[in-house]
């Protein structure tokens, strides 16, 4: 396969990063020292551009002059408060929330983590704000990292098409829009071709994904889930024989289930046989007995959530990658990219200064809720996000819990910790998700569990005291025994995370919790299950850790269920 190193000099290439990092990243870096005032210029701008919307009539736009105004003009609100107005957008009347010299480009849908997908207006100037912001943090990893530049980029995207609104817009994935409008120049770079991306099962477009570039010079790896990255080692591992087979003889086996349009557009880009390359990863096996990245692949830098309850696969990612990098994504959604990482390991990122204005409610005032700007933030204090954009919402509670972590300038370091509804109370415990998992892993690693995918279900039954379900997979733990040992650790680290569960524990109010053991395929059917009733596919997908709904136990077969003794 030609390197793109062989096309371009990799000494130009780090030039070029070089000069684009004073561009595009040390503006940015100077905006920090006064992030207040740059997020309300940014408002009372798109304020003024978007008074002769419906919307902006609705709540007399016109008016508003100061941060104040706008609080006393538009209320605090989730989806449904602006959804008869994306509505409207969507069915051709995009006077209801664009602004006339702005133009609508299409609809992304978000993955839909309460189970309704919602649709997500793009406009000219979101696109813009979006894409600086990935900009400004790409520039800042790429030139951290100058020996990996000139090496090729793994990254999957989401679906492109998700169907069409009632006035014929496109709806797709964001990361699916992003990636068909990208740089003609920053297309050789990417690894994997967008027809990959429409593969439905996730097993399958992983096996494929490694039979393309397992061979290649990998230097970067961009895929948001962890538990995505930890998949794609697994599968590679699973399906060696057959990988080594089909890079001897240039083919992609027959055995897994590819549709026949997609197979026949990767016959291109196929690598040709290579059987010293098979003999190359069949080395590897038999030295090691396995076939994972650390081996094959030369500590590519990895980008993805690290932090909150969808980062914690995360810290099981040198057990496959080795000694690689790993970057925080940010706090990255349908409605926009919130914040920018801008150090390795530290999962968490400074404001998108440029595209939108963020505001915050402190997490114990959620009935009368008190907005503050990012500088008026205390360290290590959790809040509910509130956005502003150019998509045209106003003023959005995006149902994310975040924590400041500290300041750079005016700039509060943002953390992303779990969706502000995943709270057990049974009986005042207050058990959160973060707190779950937290406690789940900590578990686990006390006992040398390799911990997977792990949900809390709390349970009420009529004259029985309330209880708690946790349901992980009988991979994680094999035997009886092992679950029991593993489900009192868990307890226990509850007990010290959440002193409110240990005081309804100890006055027996809350029963001793329970453990469910799925089959080795329980969470694998679930979600692609659930993908297909959302519409949506596998690439954003977060795993909740702790689900409300009793009835959400009846997607599953359980193998038994193991109880404190």
């Amino acid at each position: 396969m030609l390197k793109i190193s062989s096309l371009v000099p990799r000494s130009i290439l780090r030039a070029t990063l070089g000069l684009a990092r004073e561009i595009k990243y040390r503006p940015f870096e100077r905006q920090l020292t006064n992030a207040s005032q740059v997020q309300r210029d940014w408002l009372l701008h798109r304020i003024q551009l978007a008074t002769s919307t419906r919307f902006g009539q609705n709540h007399k736009f016109s008016a508003i002059r100061t941060v104040d105004d706008f609080r006393k003009q538009v209320p605090i609100a989730e989806y449904d408060y602006i959804a008869p107005y994306i509505n409207a957008v969507a069915a051709g009347d995009s006077q209801a929330l664009i602004p006339e010299h702005d133009r609508l480009i299409q609809f992304t849908i978000t993955t839909g983590s309460t189970g309704v997908p919602k649709l997500n207006p793009v406009t000219r100037n979101w696109l813009r704000e979006y894409r600086r912001g990935w900009d400004v943090w790409g520039t800042k990893l790429f030139t951290d990292h100058p020996r990996n530049i000139g090496s090729r980029v793994l990254q999957m995207a989401g679906t492109w098409d998700m169907g069409r609104t009632k006035a014929g817009y496109q709806i797709s994935m964001v990361s699916a829009l992003l990636a068909r409008t990208q740089s003609p120049l920053m297309k050789p770079f990417y690894a994997i071709p967008e027809a990959l991306n429409n593969i439905r099962d996730p097993a399958v477009r992983h096996y494929v994904a490694l039979r393309l570039c397992i061979l290649d010079d990998i230097g970067w790896i961009m895929l948001m889930n962890p538990g995505t990255l930890l998949r794609l080692a697994e599968i590679g591992d699973i399906h060696k024989e057959s990988l080594i087979r089909d890079i001897r003889d240039g083919t992609i086996s027959a055995q897994f289930d590819i549709p026949a349009e997609i197979r026949q557009s990767l016959t291109s880009v196929i690598p040709k046989p290579d059987a010293q390359g098979a003999n190359r990863l069949e080395q590897i096996v038999e030295k090691t007995g396995t076939l994972l990245p650390e081996h094959y692949w030369d500590n590519p830098v990895i980008a993805c959530w690290l932090g909150g309850t969808a980062g914690f696969p995360a810290r099981y990612i040198s057990d496959v990658f080795g000694n690689s990098p790993v970057r925080d994504m940010g706090l990255v959604s349908s409605e926009g990219r919130h914040t920018i990482p801008l150090e390795d390991t530290h999962p968490y990122g400074v404001p998108s200064l440029g595209a939108g204005f963020y505001e915050f409610v402190p997490n114990d005032l959620l009935h009368v809720p008190i907005a503050l700007e990012g500088h008026e933030l205390q360290v290590d204090h959790d809040y509910r996000l509130i956005i502003t954009n150019s998509a045209g919402y106003y003023r959005f509670d995006i149902g994310d819990v975040v924590r400041c972590r500290g300041f750079i300038g005016q700039a509060p370091l943002l953390e992303f910790i779990q969706k502000n509804d995943r709270i057990g109370d049974l009986e005042g415990e207050k058990l959160t998700e973060h707190q779950v998992l937290e406690g789940a892993h900590k578990a686990a690693a006390k006992m040398g569990i390799n911990l997977g995918l792990l949900t809390a279900v709390p349970r009420r039954i009529d004259r029985q005291k309330p209880w708690y379900d946790f349901l992980i997979s009988a991979t994680d733990v094999q035997s009886p025994d092992l679950a029991r040992r593993f489900l009192q650790q868990l307890d226990q680290e509850l007990t010290d995370l959440n002193f409110l569960w240990r005081a309804r524990r100890k006055e027996g109010v809350i029963a001793p919790p329970h453990l469910v053991r799925l089959p080795e395929d329980g969470w694998d059917d679930y979600i692609q299950t659930e993908m297909k009733r959302r519409g949506t596919g596998d690439y954003q997908y977060k795993h909740p850790g702790l689900v409300q709904a009793q009835d959400w136990l009846e997607h599953f077969s359980p193998i038994d269920t193991i109880e404190c003794e």
